[in-house]
């Protein structure tokens, strides 16, 4: 098992973080970085808002794990709880988790009245024979790399003041 942390900073204030995490989804056409991203369910209950969403790998994937993926994404679900402002969420092939899984807790807390960051505690892991390590560091590599895509995003949504 890979385990990792990041943390992102924004300068910007936490509630105009939590609306760009939020509404940037609305007007994927402005963000390319996005397009693999489809949002399959949404529903909210309380406090927490639960999604499903679908990751399609297919130009991104690594050819030792596509040989082992029928459908060449990721199915993530999620629930950010927007009392404590926690995203939970685990991440998963179709049906095959036993390749590899992400699971990870991300907090999103203001630092100063000007500026907020997020930060993710990650663990991925893989049940595959003799080539789990190193699945699990191809998609520790390929999730780090998402997660500062997905900061970009934002700091572009940021940007364009929606």
């Amino acid at each position: 098992m890979k385990q990792y942390k990041v943390v992102q900073t924004f300068p910007v204030p936490l509630q105009d973080l939590l609306r760009a995490r939020e509404e940037r989804y609305k007007y994927l056409d402005r963000f390319p970085e996005l397009k693999n991203v489809e949002l399959l369910e949404e529903r909210k209950e309380g406090n927490k808002v639960y999604q499903k969403r679908k990751v399609k790998l297919a130009e991104s994937l690594p050819k030792v794990l596509a040989t082992l993926l029928s459908d060449p994404s990721l199915l993530e679900d999620s629930v950010f709880d927007i009392s404590t402002n926690t995203h939970e969420f685990t991440i998963a092939p179709p049906g095959n988790d036993s390749i590899v899984t992400i699971k990870g807790f991300s907090v999103y807390k203001e630092i100063s009245p000007l500026e907020s960051e997020r930060s993710y505690e990650v663990k991925v892991s893989s049940g595959v024979f003799l080539m789990g390590s190193v699945i699990e560091t191809v998609i520790e590599e390929i999730h780090r790399h998402s997660l500062e895509k997905d900061k970009n995003s934002i700091s572009e949504f940021l940007k364009k003041g929606d």
